[in-house]
């Protein structure tokens, strides 16, 4: 649009608070749609003022849900434009409509296909489960532990910890070589 191009590269009045339009065609950090943000920023603050509002949160939160909500609304609008059929001309709007219902359709099947197997894997019956936990207890005892633990009462009994550290990078390759190593070559170790 004209008015973008005259905001972004001139010095044209940028967007009005009455009739804001978002550039879909760019992402949210062009001048034009940044601005906009602003604009929306301004208008909750001076809601949040006006009435109330019993939480206050910062700008960059504010600002964060305003971003995803503008790529959201891109995603929607870049799915609803018309592509390119297979004869190599563009979606009529008919089309393009029965593409998105198709497609609409298509994610309404796949959610209540999910809901339906979480909810029949519900029914599933726990008994195994707690029958087990029964034996164990009874096996445990009333105080929790078995007669081979019964004898470190009054000992202090170190516990180690296993630690998982991302920044380190996985050796299990490397481990599996040196165990390899040490059962076919059981003389050297």
């Amino acid at each position: 649009r004209e008015d973008v191009y005259s905001y972004e590269y001139e010095d044209g009045p940028g967007p009005d608070l009455k009739n804001l339009a978002f550039d879909t065609k760019n992402r949210s950090k062009t001048p034009w749609n940044s601005r906009i943000i602003d604009l929306l920023l301004g208008e909750l603050r001076r809601r949040g003022d006006e009435e109330r509002w019993p939480f206050a949160r910062s700008e960059a939160y504010f600002r964060k849900i305003l971003r995803d909500r503008y790529k959201r609304l891109r995603t929607v609008w870049t799915c609803a434009q018309p592509k390119v059929t297979a004869k190599g001309v563009l979606e009529t709007p008919a089309e393009v409509e029965e593409r998105l219902i198709a497609k609409k359709d298509e994610l309404l099947k796949v959610t209540r296909q999910t809901t339906r197997r979480r909810n029949t894997d519900d029914k599933e019956e726990d008994l195994p489960a707690w029958q087990w936990l029964q034996q164990l207890v009874k096996t445990l005892g009333e105080c929790g532990m078995s007669s081979e633990e019964s004898d470190l009462e009054n000992d202090i009994e170190t516990v180690l910890r296993v630690k998982n550290m991302v920044w380190r990078r996985a050796v299990e390759r490397e481990l599996d070589i040196v165990d390899h190593q040490r059962l076919a070559d059981d003389d050297i170790f």
